[in-house]
């Protein structure tokens, strides 16, 4: 994983992940990007801000978009990070068209995709990948996590 941009550990771990397709993640910076969304205090627009003045790459940005809305989707995360993080979204909109996801009929198991990385305007998602985030989602490591940053 590189090394943080003057403490901006969640934008360090998304240049990490963006550089290749995320069902290739790097499993590390995958925590690491998750841990700093769900459990830290950080100032989520100066990093996503940091992040995308660093990026042009219209498939990276859409990949960091995907994650960091995909992190919302954990239980783990408190409603008021869920909120900073929908709302740090809307910087993606400068850079990046969210496609909308149009409602298909049953599709078979074998050809399911990820629609919300579809509606990202991306071929892949986390996939099995999201796997190495469960040990970081229980009730003990939450409650750990969050007595840390209280």
């Amino acid at each position: 994983m590189t090394k943080p941009h003057s403490g901006h550990v969640l934008s360090s771990a998304l240049d990490t992940l963006v550089k290749r397709p995320l069902n290739q993640a790097d499993d590390a910076a995958l925590v690491s990007a998750a841990k700093a969304v769900w459990y830290s205090d950080s100032n989520l627009e100066s990093e996503v801000t940091a992040f995308l003045n660093r990026h042009t790459d219209e498939v990276e940005v859409r990949r960091a978009g995907y994650l960091l809305e995909r992190f919302t989707r954990f239980a783990c995360l408190s409603d008021l990070r869920v909120s900073e993080t929908l709302n740090v979204l809307e910087l993606f909109a400068h850079s990046t068209s969210v496609q909308a996801v149009m409602l298909q009929t049953v599709t078979p198991l074998r050809r399911r995709r990820d629609e919300l990385a579809v509606s990202w305007g991306l071929s892949e998602g986390l996939g099995l990948k999201a796997q190495a985030l469960m040990p970081f989602q229980t009730r003990h490591y939450e409650a750990e996590q969050r007595a840390m940053f209280s």
